[in-house]
């Protein structure tokens, strides 16, 4: 396990992103400021199915496939996890390896986190550090672009340019101090025609990250319960100018997708009598 964790190392550069509102706050409208960034967030938001169909969903769950790819092309390492989020309650989540014996079960509340390994309590923050990375920056991923209006963040725009025959509008994307994501700024493309996200450029935090600067391009739109999701997100290294200066790290495939399961407010929070992490971090 730990091998695996430490191979998938590279993995999530690209993950949080947030905006205006406070965490956990539901709106009949998108928190958007009323400039060029905010418009444009704005028809990303229609054209992944709308605020309203959105804000009707109440969690969601889905099987993550996480793929590993070694310099030379080929497949290094794959993890599988499914995924719970209850939605529009700030950053919270949990997640279950799936296809190992010793089974990993993490959960993050909004305040603190807890993670067990095989049934046993792990308190080694190293030990920790990549599955929240994972488990955070994929909760996020998948919100997109809807939490751009519903999480703290500060929202920028930054012009366009050309990519052959399409036109790309750039947003930045400022992380608030708030929410605890791995991230301090990120530069989110746009399609000026669709307004589809294309890729974004992310300056990540962490420090088990061989690179801090990369490059998450989404493929293969799917609509579930009117809301569009990509179903692959592929993560390159990046130069600060945002171009992809290396091979292909690792891939996720989302798979799954259900929403309004109905799972209880408990479902997210630690098990009885364990310690959080972040609480033990503080001490």
């Amino acid at each position: 396990m730990r091998l695996r964790a430490a191979l998938l190392l590279l993995l999530f550069g690209p993950a949080f992103l947030a905006c205006r509102s406070q965490p956990g706050t539901s709106s009949a409208v998108p928190n958007l400021p009323d400039d060029e960034a905010g418009r444009i967030v704005a028809r990303a938001i229609d054209a992944a199915g709308g605020w309203e169909t959105w804000m009707r969903h109440r969690d969601a769950t889905f099987i993550s496939t996480l793929t590993l790819v070694d310099p030379g092309g080929d497949a290094a390492s794959e993890s599988i996890f499914i995924h719970d989020l209850p939605l529009h309650q700030g950053v919270k989540t949990r997640l279950a390896s799936i296809g190992i014996t010793d089974e990993v079960l993490f959960g993050f509340d909004g305040t603190n986190e807890w993670m067990l390994h095989d049934g046993r309590a792990v308190a080694d923050l190293k030990r920790t550090a990549f599955t929240r990375f994972h488990a955070l920056s994929t909760a996020y991923w998948f919100s997109m672009p809807f939490a751009l209006a519903e999480l703290p963040c500060e929202l920028t725009y930054l012009g366009s340019e050309q990519e052959g025959e399409k036109t790309l509008e750039k947003v930045r994307v400022g992380a608030g101090d708030s929410l605890p994501v791995p991230f301090d700024w990120m530069v989110v493309y746009f399609d000026a025609r669709t307004a589809v996200i294309e890729r974004v450029h992310v300056h990540a935090l962490a420090e088990f990250l061989q690179h801090s600067l990369w490059v998450g391009v989404l493929r293969d739109e799917r609509r579930t319960d009117g809301i569009a999701l990509a179903r692959r997100r592929a993560f390159f290294p990046a130069d600060p100018a945002g171009e992809i200066i290396g091979p292909m790290a690792a891939e996720q495939l989302i798979e799954h997708v259900r929403f309004d399961n109905g799972f209880p407010p408990e479902h997210f929070t630690r098990p009885a009598k364990m310690p959080g992490l972040t609480a033990e971090l503080e001490s």
